[in-house]
């Protein structure tokens, strides 16, 4: 059985219809309020150090030997990596309001919904393996022409094992949900995430593709507005269609 993304994609939208202040709230406004808090501490520091009076998030600038700029210890590395935590942790939220759009528990818990002690302790640590740790061969090292390639081949590694461990967090929480969380539940969480995908990676990459060109429009600033949200709840809807698929590997949440 495969998901159709078309029908997919036409229910994120009809869910989404007269909602969308509250997908908002919860999916774009903690990045939006993150970053004006990045920047301004940056700004101080910055300031605190040069003097300088521009709004950066480059202000931090880790050299080698050669010269080059270290990203994973640059300020906009770790600016990224911020940023994604919080929007990993929005989109719990956001599964929880697909759940139950009509339950009073407001915006603003949804949106740092990860942050809760139900879910933080193993969310930051599937967080700094997903995240960070399988980051480092990326941004570490010279460019020689033998790296340059070992770079590729991690790579495409990578890409495979995030597509295969793409709902890693949706299912550490259901698990919470269940009863059968905690730190040493992370093993489980990431072998029940591969087994949901085993046979949806390919389409799953495929789904990402074809979001590329709602990707490339956000490049114009105001279509991250409407894109941000519609693409959470895509992620989250095909979560819940693959639970459907495999109704009996993911513990059921009342």
């Amino acid at each position: 059985m495969q998901i159709d993304h078309a029908s997919l994609k036409y229910t994120v939208k009809e869910r989404m219809r007269g909602h969308y202040g509250t997908l908002f709230g919860i999916t774009l406004l903690p990045l939006i309020i993150l970053a004006v808090i990045l920047m301004i501490v940056q700004f101080v520091v910055a300031y605190e150090i040069t003097g300088s009076r521009i709004l950066s998030f480059n202000f931090v600038s880790v050299s080698g030997p050669s010269g080059q700029t270290n990203l994973f210890l640059s300020g906009r590395w770790w600016s990224v990596v911020l940023s994604d935590l919080v929007a990993t942790s929005a989109s719990l939220g956001l599964l929880s309001w697909w759940r139950h759009p009509d339950s009073k528990q407001s915006i603003a818990s949804r949106a740092v919904a990860g942050f809760s002690p139900r879910y933080f302790p193993g969310l930051i640590l599937i967080f700094l393996i997903t995240e960070v740790l399988l980051n480092i061969p990326m941004n570490l090292g010279d460019t020689g022409l033998w790296w340059s390639l070992a770079k590729l081949v991690w790579f495409v590694v990578y890409i495979v094992i995030q597509l295969g461990i793409a709902p890693v967090f949706f299912v550490y929480m259901d698990l919470c949900d269940a009863g059968q969380g905690g730190i040493a539940s992370i093993g489980r969480a990431f072998q029940l995430s591969w087994q949901l995908m085993a046979g949806f990676k390919g389409a799953y990459f495929v789904l990402w593709l074809s979001l590329l060109g709602w990707l490339l429009l956000c490049a114009l600033v105001f279509p991250l507005l409407w894109v941000v949200p519609y693409m959470q709840t895509i992620f989250v809807a095909y979560y819940e269609a693959l639970r459907q698929v495999k109704p009996d590997l993911i513990p059921t949440v009342a």
